[in-house]
């Protein structure tokens, strides 16, 4: 115990004494990764505002069933239930008029006072009917035909092109999300990998004599590791910080802008946990990249 205890201190120790023998180098590494980390904190901060959006307006909703007034609950029900069952519908939710009012107050965002005064009951009930997946374009156009001849139902609203329009530009981002965090991924590894050489190249010499008096292949890579997982967590919290640093100034100046959009919710910035899936995203990255830059020293 006392001997692992030793030999982790010693590669902490020796891997922070090889960073501070190399400060340059280590700023420009941490900088860059900062730098990238950035790239892809921002894809996935407008990905996941234009998300939250899209889901307050209703976007993945394709049909909202609006039901007479008065309508009895368990007709509501029965007619939803029915909904459920028809082929290509995934899910089919009633909408109680003390939902829908809850609704419109947390879509108004800063501004909930608008609504002071209305009471639930101006609102009728409604059903929301999910399409499956593997439904064809006129699915929806032909069952909101068959729902207009149900005697309870007030009117049927079929999402139009501007709801699919808004489906394809959140694929859009989903996959840029995906394409960034590879694109970052790889940078991210091969300046660990550059850095992490150019210190083993520096340090070739102890690690010759390191592996001569038997120290084993974790031991003699230990300290590198550090510093990659260094460099790849403080690039990233650089970034984090950086990218809120961003928001705060710009956030407003977005949500001003596009008032009537983000009346449906507030921007917000990342979670504290996905601020930490960043974090520990970089490190991972540090930690992959500065094992392979070691690797051919360490096991030749």
């Amino acid at each position: 115990m006392n001997r692992a205890l030793t030999s982790l201190v010693y590669i902490i120790a020796r891997g922070v004494r090889g960073m501070v023998q190399a400060p340059l180098v280590q700023v420009l590494a941490m900088a860059t990764i900062a730098v990238c980390m950035l790239l892809l904190g921002t894809v996935v901060l407008v990905w996941q505002n234009a998300q939250s959006i899209a889901d307050r307006w209703g976007v993945d909703v394709p049909i909202t069933v609006y039901l007479v007034d008065e309508v009895e609950p368990a007709a509501a029900s029965e007619l939803a239930s029915r909904l459920a069952t028809v082929a290509g519908v995934s899910s089919s939710e009633t909408i109680a008029p003390e939902l829908a009012l809850q609704r419109l107050v947390e879509g108004l965002g800063d501004d909930p006072g608008l609504l002071d005064g209305v009471d639930a009951d101006v609102l009728p009930t409604s059903i929301e009917v999910r399409l499956a997946d593997s439904s064809a374009s006129d699915d929806a156009a032909v069952l909101a035909a068959q729902l207009r001849s149900e005697p309870i139902v007030e009117e049927v609203v079929v999402a139009g092109a501007w709801a699919e329009r808004a489906e394809q530009l959140l694929a859009t981002l989903r996959q840029v999300a995906i394409g960034a965090a590879a694109l970052v991924g790889f940078a991210c590894l091969t300046i660990v990998w550059s850095t992490i050489r150019l210190a083993v190249y520096a340090r070739r010499a102890e690690i010759q004599i390191l592996r001569l008096v038997g120290g084993t292949a974790a031991f003699v890579r230990g300290p590198f590791v550090v510093e990659g997982l260094v460099q790849g967590a403080l690039g990233a919290t650089l970034a984090v910080a950086l990218l809120w640093l961003g928001f705060a100034e710009v956030g407003s100046l977005v949500a001003d802008a596009f008032a009537l959009a983000f009346a449906a919710g507030s921007l917000r910035f990342l979670s504290p946990p996905e601020c930490i899936v960043l974090v520990g995203f970089g490190a991972a990255l540090g930690v992959l990249g500065s094992r392979a830059a070691v690797a051919r020293y360490v096991e030749a």
